[in-house]
């Protein structure tokens, strides 16, 4: 069972979609043409994926409950190597093109359905093995899935419309455990860099990180407390340090715009989003 609380993993993914659909609600159909954060996608793309989303967590968790960490009908594991973002894009897409703004009225129900899902578990079902495309998973842990991914996607929406727009606070505790297991596959070897570089964080708040990620050609490993100076170091608040580790910040521009402070070489300091790409 994962550390954090479940039931206040379960509060914050309602919140997050009842949030974000509530911002959805105010758009009007030209703003889900807009370009969102995922390199293209537009608006409407991303939320079909999250509508998606709801529908195959809610599948997936009562199979789970039953005892069957199966792929469903139709789907598969995916292969070693294989981020299946291509899949994921045009599904998104087709569901955008099909549906336009009525996805928002899916959106909602799918999450008023993943909602009452949740809300049905119990505590011996944490620990149960669903299907998740990367390898049966907890339950527990999937859930932190659901919520990264509303949290994330929830922000590719938002800075369509306004490219100043900041996550939301309430689940940046949660989202900082999920770093290591994103890193891990979002970790992209061969890189010709000089090896090894240490990229130290500085993360003030609201949730304090002081860490280093040391990477060399082939792997990278995580120090805490090092006193070796750092080749770059990035100093930012925890919201804009999220987004940096799940590639939606581009260096030089979060810099310019003051979202980063970074000490040491520029070109080094924006390499490190071709080491840890995100998805």
């Amino acid at each position: 069972m994962p550390g954090n609380n479940m039931n206040e993993v379960i509060r914050l993914v309602n919140t997050e979609a009842e949030r974000l659909g509530e911002f959805l609600s105010g758009l009007d159909a030209g703003d889900w043409s807009r370009d969102s954060y995922c390199e293209g996608w537009v608006i409407g793309d991303v939320v079909g994926h999250l509508a998606g989303g709801a529908d195959s967590w809610v599948n997936s968790i009562g199979r789970g409950v039953d005892g069957d960490s199966n792929p469903p009908e139709g789907q598969a594991f995916l292969t070693p190597g294989n981020r299946g973002s291509d899949v994921i894009a045009q599904s998104a897409r087709t569901a955008y093109q099909e549906q336009g703004t009525q996805l928002l009225e899916r959106f909602k129900t799918g999450y008023s359905r993943l909602a009452e899902t949740l809300v049905g578990l119990k505590a011996e079902d944490w620990d149960k093995l669903c299907f998740h495309r990367r390898g049966p998973m907890p339950i527990g842990a999937y859930v932190e899935v659901r919520l990264q991914e509303l949290t994330v996607h929830g922000w590719d929406i938002r800075w369509g419309v306004d490219p100043a727009a900041e996550m939301w606070p309430d689940a940046l505790g949660i989202m900082v455990g999920r770093v290591p297991r994103w890193v891990s596959n979002a970790f992209r070897p061969g890189l010709d860099l000089p090896a090894p570089v240490r990229y130290r964080f500085e993360v003030s708040e609201p949730v304090a990180v002081h860490e280093d990620y040391v990477v060399t050609r082939d792997g990278f490993e995580v120090e805490t407390g090092s006193t070796v100076p750092a080749d770059v170091t990035f100093c930012c608040d925890t919201s804009n340090y999220i987004l940096l580790i799940f590639g939606r910040l581009d260096v030089a521009q979060a810099a310019a715009d003051g979202r980063l402070s970074v000490e040491g070489p520029m070109d080094l300091a924006a390499n490190f989003t071709e080491w840890f790409q995100g998805f």
